[in-house]
């Protein structure tokens, strides 16, 4: 059983709440934060679990080439990340949708986010659709689990969530935004070279084109 304490500082006066698991002291595999006692048939674990502790987040920052409006909706999936993976997996899966939709697509029409990663490939290198293909399947996974991983007809989720693969998502999500940002660059370098050097780099690749 789970036990919630609201604590208070006698210095600033804010607000803390810690909770407290009481754990089978059997039970080796548990990662404790902190001990407050133990006896012979139970560990009771105490952690503070807000405010939520930014300094300690396993998330990578967000890229630099992220956009303002896809940046903030990426902050704010590394905020839930420790308290709920579940949750953050849902909100990149939904940072990627903006991406897709404010800034890749952006044709005023409403799609899915499997169609829209379909709508970019054709202008996006490969590597970039396979990792939007990755935060698509684990954000779906984690937010939309199949019928056979609920415990019975009232809809219990089962599945664990792997923290591991929530923050590959921020990874992946950081990757397409560095290698879109790369892409653009290079190919605002390559209209800004010369003409003659560009008519010499079409004639290089005419000639092994040629089949």
């Amino acid at each position: 059983m789970d036990f919630f304490n609201l604590a208070d500082c006698n210095t600033c006066g804010k607000h803390s709440i810690l909770v407290e698991k009481e754990i089978p002291s059997h039970n080796k595999n548990t990662r404790l934060q902190s001990i407050d006692k133990q006896n012979n048939n139970v560990i009771l674990s105490q952690k503070f679990i807000y405010p939520v502790d930014n300094t300690i987040s396993l998330v990578p920052p967000a890229s630099n080439s992220m956009p303002e409006d896809v940046r903030s909706m990426y902050n704010e999936a590394a905020s839930v990340f420790e308290l709920s993976p579940r949750s953050s997996a849902a909100l990149i899966r939904l940072t990627l949708e903006t991406l897709l939709k404010k800034h890749l697509i952006n044709d005023g029409k409403k799609h899915n986010l499997n169609t829209m990663i379909g709508m970019s490939n054709m202008e996006q290198p490969e590597l970039v659709t396979e990792f939007m293909d990755m935060i698509r399947k684990e954000g779906n996974e984690e937010v939309h689990p199949e019928y056979e991983k609920l415990e019975h007809e009232w809809g219990n989720i089962t599945k664990d969530t792997n923290k591991d693969q929530v923050l590959y998502m921020f990874k992946y999500i950081n990757s397409i935004c560095d290698l879109l940002g790369l892409v653009t660059k290079m190919h605002n370098d390559y209209k800004a070279l010369p003409e003659s050097q560009k008519q010499a780099i079409h004639k290089r690749n005419a000639k092994y084109n040629t089949k």
